[in-house]
């Protein structure tokens, strides 16, 4: 099959190197608005990777691109997604998207209509987190709530935040905004330092810090029939007090401020300084996550509990966020260009993949290293 990757960032290029080394895919096409950055791959592919330079905002070049792949894979912050996935819809292509956000429920009706796939939100989390609730909840005969703990840490922090970047410090700062869950069957906004819960995992990583992020992505649509949903992000410990003091002082507004008669947004500011400062330091990383299930089976209360702890591969350069996303949606991609996924639209990723499918992510994840280990006892 042929595959278009759009965006050669640090998601898209570790996608489009794990495509061109599967057996199935012949052809994949990288396109990218930094030359820097598609030179930079291109050696990687090998004889399958073929680079274009394109402006994703260029909404013709684009559905030229898609209308010769099989499948595409959008690997693109957010900012830059919507028009994308417009693109994708117009021109009948079938794509996983690794980034969610909302407008794109919105797009069902018109992605139906023209034989279209999209797949929104499908990395690691939200991605592989939302299929894990589902398949938790698939093993029992009322599943009543999901609990996700994820996130990408050094594996050795450095002040002032013990974080280095592992996607977009857009991306990173939009994570501080906003959160929700849902309670009770309903979806609320919830401050998200307004619950910080510590979080422990077998050494050498020790105790945690999780906060409220809005990362339920299409689940917060797709599983409403559980009575408590949520995820958190996790940090070591001390990062949410500060992270909470630069919101609380307004560096992440995006008001503009007066400053020697310019007009500067804070958030500008601040998104040029983080870059700098968390990109400082060892780029070895790690990848934690569990999920957790509760519900019943006949009288039983049970909980059934999945957990991956991944870390960087140093053997090809390859950091655990873009092991952990990168798979993942290489792996679905590969299931809808190889026809395995049925229906057209918008389909959740949760939804999407069944059991038999689920397993065979697993599987294919478990042959790259990115190992997900289950377990079940009472709630």
């Amino acid at each position: 099959m042929k595959i278009a990757v759009i965006g050669a960032g640090m998601m898209g290029s570790t996608i489009a190197w794990d495509l061109a080394r599967s057996e199935d895919v012949e052809e994949v096409t990288v396109a990218d608005i930094s030359r820097e950055r598609l030179s930079a791959l291109k050696g990687r592919l090998g004889e399958k990777g073929t680079t274009m330079r394109i402006d994703a905002s260029d909404g013709a070049t684009l559905r030229r691109l898609l209308k010769t792949a099989d499948v595409a894979v959008s690997a693109l912050p957010h900012g830059a997604v919507h028009p994308v996935d417009v693109a994708a819809v117009e021109s009948g292509a079938r794509m996983v998207n690794t980034a969610f956000e909302d407008e794109q429920m919105a797009l069902d009706g018109r992605a139906t209509a023209r034989g279209s796939v999209l797949i929104p939100g499908c990395g690691v989390a939200p991605g592989l987190s939302n299929i894990l609730v589902a398949e938790g909840a698939r093993s029992m005969d009322v599943a009543e709530e999901g609990h996700i703990y994820v996130g990408g840490l050094p594996q050795r922090p450095e002040p002032p935040l013990s974080y280095r970047l592992v996607f977009s410090v857009r991306g990173l700062i939009r994570e501080y905004l906003t959160a929700r869950v849902v309670r009770d069957g309903e979806v609320r906004s919830v401050d998200p330092f307004g619950e910080v819960q510590r979080v422990r995992f077998r050494k050498p990583i020790g105790e945690l810090e999780g906060f409220f992020t809005d990362g339920l992505g299409s689940s917060i649509y797709s599983l409403r029939h559980l009575k408590e949903l949520d995820e958190r992000t996790l940090r070591y410990p001390g990062h949410a007090d500060k992270i909470k003091f630069l919101l609380d002082a307004g560096f992440f507004s995006g008001d503009a401020v007066t400053v020697e008669g310019r007009a500067i947004k804070p958030v500008e500011v601040s998104e040029a300084v983080l870059q700098k400062v968390l990109t400082r330091g060892d780029p070895e990383d790690l990848t934690v996550m569990r999920v957790e299930v509760v519900g019943r089976r006949g009288r039983r209360k049970v909980k059934v509990t999945f957990e991956l702890i991944d870390r960087y591969d140093k053997l090809n350069g390859v950091t655990s966020m873009g092991r952990t996303t990168g798979f993942t949606a290489a792996i679905v991609a590969r299931m809808l260009g190889r026809g395995e996924i049925e229906g057209t639209g918008v389909l959740p990723p949760e939804t999407a993949l069944g059991a038999a499918r689920v397993k065979r992510l697993l599987s294919e994840l478990r042959s790259k290293g990115v190992i997900v280990s289950k377990r079940v006892g009472p709630a």
